[in-house]
């Protein structure tokens, strides 16, 4: 679905603040969002309208993405700790070489040997050469 067809930021806004905005509405906006590529827009109207299905979406996204900044909105809304999902997307980043992220979800998954593995792919493959990965 084309972005023009999407609600602009306004009324986007106003949606997410009507009280009144029924779980059916929040699914259909949160999937046009989806669709269209603007995940955190998707995961707003997902976590109003509390639409499993798309929550579920979005959390096989990360997963399959390596998106760690997408799984801690997940879990920090949902109130969940979920270490097994944390070191699925370490592993997942890893892979993708997407060490910083790689390095952020081992930290988080409490697992210091994926955490130094990552921090290590990053500065074999940083612009530089150097070896600045330990920003944590």
């Amino acid at each position: 679905m084309a972005a023009s067809n999407l609600p602009g930021f306004l009324k986007k806004k106003k949606l997410l603040a009507d009280p009144n905005l029924s779980a059916a509405e929040c699914r259909k906006y949160g999937g046009l969002f989806l669709e269209a590529g603007w995940v955190a827009d998707a995961l707003d109207f997902f976590l109003k309208g509390n639409v499993p299905e798309g929550l579920e979406q979005l959390q096989a996204l990360a997963l399959d993405t390596g998106d760690a900044f997408l799984l801690e909105r997940l879990l920090q809304a949902q109130g969940r700790e979920a270490p097994d999902l944390w070191e699925q997307v370490a592993v997942r980043a890893t892979a993708l070489e997407k060490y910083t992220l790689a390095q952020w979800a081992a930290q988080r998954a409490g697992k210091d040997v994926l955490a130094k593995a990552a921090n290590g792919g990053l500065g074999k493959n940083s612009p530089t050469g150097d070896d600045h990965a330990d920003f944590a």
